[in-house]
């Protein structure tokens, strides 16, 4: 076994669908850095490494967000495909057409026949659309899945394919076998993806931990399970004669077994252009880099910050995915690409933790902090802190309930505004924060006070989370904040950090 790393620190999960071959499709999230001059707006594009290089070298400029590779059986050349299903071709790999209509789920991959005559694309549902001479076998498009499917591998003679879900269950269809599946298991970390053997006899399954699974006659040659990594494996192929087999990282680190060699890696790569496979050739294999929308966008930044472990979501070249489950008015204020609180919430943290002024704002001083971060993932940059949540109801009796990573660690009654005073309605972003503080300001009578308050969070204008002595509290009657007692006020002020979301309903 080798290792061919920068270092091997901590692991960051990001689900990222994978397809997986013997010398096929493996798909990631990384970047390598030589690849991209404008870090600003990366472009997709393909690397190539031992006698690859000779074969198809370096490309870019591919359509994109690309989600798949496959190198054709002699070797030669290889197909990519994006979320959309489009194909596009290199070397000898003949172009058999690409999806044209909508789809109910992205494409996770391609497959290649073993003749190189068609291919088959599959989606996260597990809806299968064949091309050239593959041909349909069955799918699970029309079944609701426990989770969803993350890769595909045809057997040897093209008669058949198996499909695996994040949770390592195994479809099987036409001729493929079913030899055993991860499925009702509890796993460490979901299963990325999935590689046959040559005889069709045995597979492997992979975690994102680099766990291997192996089944039939699928030998066990290594694996990464617990090591802790710099980035999640994100995929594998096996070599030719199944004697071993290659892991890659989200960052397009190598990790080979058995009898599969190493020619080169791309490690080091920001978060702005994420590997999305892996295609082999004798000697060599092709490394596939998707890109993310430009750093000047909303949904740019959140793609990076996704992968700096902001906010609630995490991110592929397959769209976003929430981390946990997350509560419905927390769902409710969230769509790609809108600025909303949660998008301003992330880009405040991200300013609060590296010195920026805080304000929420896409500006060039925060676009450059944010390149600079995304070639060092696990740097000063990426959130030292989990994703909070706090929903305050103005329901009698009023109360507060506060999540950390989509677990509630803390609920209290609360008072909001009274009469005249109402506290606004909405979702805010917590922008700043005080331990102690005085605050000063005009009753409804046009007197003035000057109160003493303790663990406070500002989330809008004038309006804190913060506490303040009450002989009760569950009812309005507050200046517009919201006032809790000293002892809950404490547990959440340490979770109502910079950015945290605050809705009001």
């Amino acid at each position: 076994m080798a290792h061919h790393r920068r270092g091997l620190t901590r692991i960051r999960t990001v689900l990222v669908a994978a397809l997986f071959l013997p010398g096929l499709t493996v798909l990631a999230g990384g970047l390598n850095q030589t690849a991209f001059a404008d870090g600003a707006s990366a472009s997709n594009t393909v690397l190539a490494f031992g006698s690859a290089s000779g074969v198809v070298g370096n490309q870019s400029g591919l359509p994109g967000p690309l989600t798949g590779i496959a190198a054709t059986p002699s070797g030669n050349g290889y197909w990519v495909a994006n979320a959309a299903g489009q194909v596009s071709t290199e070397g000898d790999a003949q172009g058999f057409g690409s999806i044209t209509s909508s789809l109910n789920s992205p494409i996770i991959g391609l497959a290649a026949t073993p003749s190189g005559n068609g291919y088959w694309l599959v989606g996260g549902d597990g809806g299968i659309f064949t091309f050239g001479g593959a041909q349909f076998y069955g799918s699970t498009g029309a079944l609701v899945l426990n989770k969803p499917i993350v890769g595909m591998a045809p057997t040897p003679s093209g008669n058949g394919y198996w499909l695996v879900a994040s949770d390592g269950g195994i479809f099987s269809f036409g001729d493929a076998a079913f030899l055993g599946s991860m499925g009702g298991t509890r796993l460490n970390e979901p299963v990325d993806g999935m590689a046959a053997t040559p005889s069709g006899n045995g597979y492997w399954l992979v975690a994102s931990d680099g766990g291997i699974f192996s089944f039939g006659d699928a030998g066990f040659h290594g694996s990464m399970g617990g090591t802790h990594l710099v980035e999640p494996v994100v995929g594998m192929t096996a070599t030719s004669d199944g004697g071993g087999y290659r892991m890659v990282a989200s960052d397009g680190g190598i990790f080979d077994f058995g009898n599969a060699n190493f020619y080169g890696s791309g490690t080091g790569a920001p978060l702005t252009a994420p590997v999305v496979g892996m295609a082999a050739r004798p000697q060599g294999y092709w490394i596939a880099y998707g890109a993310t929308d430009p750093l000047t966008t909303v949904s740019g930044q959140e793609e990076v910050l996704a992968g700096l472990g902001y906010g609630p979501l995490s991110w592929s070249p397959l769209g976003f995915a929430w981390r946990w489950t997350p509560q419905p008015t927390l769902a409710a204020i969230w769509s790609p690409g809108q600025n909303g609180a949660i998008a301003r919430g992330e880009i405040m943290a991200f300013e609060a933790e590296i010195g920026l002024s805080i304000d929420g704002t896409i500006s060039s001083a925060e676009i450059s902090a944010l390149q600079t971060a995304a070639g060092n993932p696990t740097g000063p940059g990426a959130n030292p802190n989990g994703f909070a949540y706090a929903l305050a109801t103005e329901q009698s009796p009023e109360s507060l309930t506060v999540w950390e990573n989509g677990v509630e660690v803390e609920q209290t009654p609360v008072s909001t505004g009274g009469a005249g005073t109402p506290t606004a309605l909405g979702s805010y972003p917590v922008y700043q924060r005080y331990r102690n503080q005085v605050m000063r300001g005009t009753n409804p009578s046009g007197t003035a006070y000057a109160d003493p308050v303790q663990y406070v969070s500002y989330f809008n204008g004038g309006d804190a989370l913060h506490y303040i002595p009450r002989s009760a509290y569950g009812i309005p009657q507050s200046l517009g904040c919201i006032e809790l007692p000293l002892d809950a006020a404490a547990v959440v002020w340490q979770y109502t950090q910079i950015g945290t979301v605050v809705t009001v309903v």
